[in-house]
């Protein structure tokens, strides 16, 4: 959607239109403020973006929401909530020295016995106090089996997308497995439907979208916000300006250095991103189906049917997600990593080459653009959205905040952010 952009002013200018920026537009929209979004690329979406290829949808790595999660309150409060599908109930497995496990069959009496405890207590654990500390030191405490505990980091690694279990902060991943108790949601069609809602309602609201619209400099005058410079040359005047970018494309808008911000150039090297790979991969037939969900016990990986949940496919067929973790180093051996995913499938699904429609390889997916260490007691770098040495200018994504992850810090702060440039916050 390419619209031209209609006047030289707004109150309020958005960079990014995915998840975040169409978020805090909306707000801004509603609160009774010019907004103007503006996208590099042609679509809308950024990192919800979901693909079609050979009939089957395919979002951008495996993603999902949590029941009571602020995605989907947020979405609610938009209008804006998709159809979604239970995630699988079945029986975990485990993937273990390369070879695929009946998880609990692992476990002897006793480790089955502390296992069912301790997934049975998650909710019972209050997560706060623990933020500080990292979720290794706390199942050293209070995990007694080598085993059980090797369980637990495997299911720790998929709610954080995180493989560090000696910096990650034990209060935050516990709220994230806290969460995912109460449900695990996929998204009927895919997030872009998501996106393609959002969109919809930002028109609405009178947001004007401007796709193709690429900024490369934020404009600010003696400590607060003028405009934006767009990348073809044209200068849009704006009073704020909310950017929906990680803090490294921040501090290059504004030239450099966190340019004239010491604040967000802390932030900036606080923020250390996490990667992924990813394998997806649709299945004509799938050769075990009752194994839907399984987790690396002695290594980062995942491996989810979102199928089992909703179709994602035209003809039956049967979309996969097979997943590595990289943490803060992306990998240098993307054909290694490839190669690993594959034998990795092989082992769950048999036979699978001949059964595939489709496969995507992902080399080193950002799937965040900061880490919750215990360091920081689990909060993301940025408190929050305004930036102190520059007014009206204000910055939202999931490295802002302190509430959930993902997708939930962002669109939280993307709320916050929409409100306050607007002068409701």
């Amino acid at each position: 959607m390419n619209m031209t952009i209609e006047h030289q002013f707004y109150d309020i200018a958005v960079i990014g239109g995915g998840l975040t920026g169409l978020t805090a537009a909306i707000y801004a929209a509603r609160a009774g403020r010019s907004v103007v979004l503006l996208e590099k690329d042609s679509r809308l979406g950024g990192m919800a973006q979901t693909a079609k290829i050979g009939g089957a949808l395919f979002n951008y790595g495996p993603r999902a929401m949590y029941e009571g999660s602020a995605v989907l309150r947020i979405l609610e409060e938009l209008g804006c909530k998709p159809s979604l599908g239970n995630g699988t109930k079945n029986a975990m497995y485990g993937i273990l020295d390369g070879r695929l496990i009946h998880a609990t069959e692992e476990l002897n009496l006793e480790e089955q016995t502390e296992w069912s405890t301790l997934m049975g207590g998650l909710n019972e654990i209050e997560a706060s106090p623990i933020r500080s500390i990292s979720i290794q030191e706390w199942a050293l405490q209070h995990v007694r089996s080598d085993r059980v505990r090797q369980f637990f980091y495997a299911m720790c690694r998929q709610w954080a997308y995180d493989d560090d279990m000696e910096q990650l902060s034990a209060g935050y991943v516990l709220e994230q497995g806290q969460l995912a108790s109460q449900g695990v949601r996929y998204v009927l069609g895919g997030w872009q439907t998501v996106i393609d809602s959002l969109q919809r309602e930002a028109v609405r609201a009178g947001v004007v979208i401007a796709a193709g619209a690429e900024a490369a400099q934020i404009l600010h005058e003696q400590g607060a916000v003028t405009g934006i410079l767009l990348s073809e040359g044209t200068l849009l005047k704006a009073s704020s300006v909310i950017a929906a970018a990680g803090p490294d494309a921040v501090s290059r808008w504004l030239g450099g250095s966190g340019s004239h911000s010491h604040s967000l150039e802390a932030w900036k090297e606080q923020a250390q991103p996490l990667y992924v790979s990813c394998l997806d991969v649709a299945l004509k037939r799938v050769p075990h189906p009752d194994r839907a969900f399984v987790l690396g016990l002695d290594e980062p990986f995942y491996y989810s049917n979102h199928s089992a949940a909703i179709p994602l496919t035209e003809d039956g067929s049967q979309v996969i997600h097979v997943m590595t973790y990289h943490g803060f180093s992306p990998s240098r051996h993307p054909e290694e990593i490839q190669m690993r995913l594959k034998e990795r499938l092989e082992a769950i699904q048999p036979g699978w080459e001949q059964e595939a429609a489709v496969i995507r390889f992902s080399p080193n997916l950002l799937a965040a653009h900061a880490s919750r260490t215990a360091l920081r007691n689990g909060d993301a770098p940025a408190p929050g959205p305004a930036v102190p040495e520059i007014q009206g200018l204000y910055v939202a994504g999931d490295w802002v905040g302190r509430e959930g992850r993902l997708a939930d810090t962002a669109m939280t702060s993307a709320k916050l952010a929409g409100l306050q440039a607007a002068g409701r916050d």
